[in-house]
């Protein structure tokens, strides 16, 4: 058995090793807190994009000001906008708050940002967000953006992570995708280039599959690997606004039969923390009973 881990966005300040060993370190915990000792022997491999990633964002901080006018900016916008009608965020709110952070009003402007003041209405949301919207401008804003705006880019990261984590690789594989590397990992596992793999189980954390902003860059509606993944389990905190609280369903994918699990544990310090989604009794007894199979 194979575990696969998949990293999300803005991991380019660490190492592979240092992923796998996060990663491995918090599911052995998930494990020994429900008295979970594994028979079997396991083998780790882990993707690693960050590096392109950041590259294709000019290794930039996604908090770094976007008012150039580039498609990444433009995205950006969209992401809090569509981040501000889901927290059901008022105009008055969003103005109010703006004062209160001494941003000037012209920043949220009808609501929304205009192109140099993104990460300014990003701390306007984190304000009045304090929980949920914590990391949307550290997490969700330059390199996400990016990844939807450029298809080249996503096919590019898609390639190299099959290479890394499945060409002459043996099966049965389990993959684990968090954020953004559970876009970068569905796409993979839709793609003809997986046919006939062994994937007897796919887990996702702190998706935003089901965020509409990424459908232009989902593989067709319903589409899976054949044969398909035995079983799919999302893990989601309820106060992760990455996922906007948005469960995977058929309206989202296509298909139904993803189990949604919200029993997180919560790292109030990070709602879309991996480590804390990892050691949750639920996702790592999920990987668990796979690895044992």
């Amino acid at each position: 058995m194979r575990l696969v881990f998949v990293h999300g966005i803005n991991n380019e300040s660490y190492k592979v090793d240092d992923i796998k060993e996060r990663w491995l370190s918090a599911l052995e915990k998930g494990w020994q807190d429900q008295q979970l000792v594994p028979t079997g022997t396991f083998t780790v491999d882990t993707a690693y994009y960050a590096d392109i990633l950041a590259q294709a964002s000019d290794g930039k901080n996604a908090a770094v000001e976007m008012g150039d006018g580039d498609v990444s900016s433009g995205l950006a916008i969209e992401f809090l906008r569509a981040y501000a009608d889901e927290a059901d965020v008022s105009e008055e709110e969003l103005r109010a708050a703006a004062i209160a952070e001494g941003i000037p009003l012209e920043a949220v402007a009808q609501g929304v940002p205009h192109e140099g003041w993104v990460i300014a209405f990003a701390r306007v949301l984190e304000r009045l967000l304090p929980t949920k919207g914590k990391y949307v401008a550290r997490l969700f804003l330059r390199q996400a953006a990016i990844y939807i705006g450029d298809p080249v880019l996503a096919a590019k990261i898609e390639r190299i992570v099959t290479k890394q984590v499945f060409t002459g690789k043996q099966d049965p594989s389990i993959v684990i995708g968090h954020s953004l590397g559970s876009v970068v990992s569905y796409r993979m596992l839709a793609g003809q280039a997986l046919a006939g793999r062994s994937l007897p189980l796919f887990v996702t954390v702190g998706s935003p599959l089901s965020v509409d902003m990424f459908r232009p860059i989902l593989p067709k509606r319903g589409r899976l690997p054949s044969p398909p993944v035995a079983r799919w389990v999302n893990g989601r905190n309820k106060e992760d606004f990455v996922t906007m609280g948005k469960a995977i369903t058929k309206k989202s994918i296509g298909f139904e039969g993803v189990e949604d699990v919200t029993d997180i544990i919560d790292n109030e310090d990070d709602r879309h923390d991996i480590s804390a989604y990892l050691r949750s009794p639920k996702i790592s007894r999920a990987i668990f009973d796979a690895v044992e199979a």
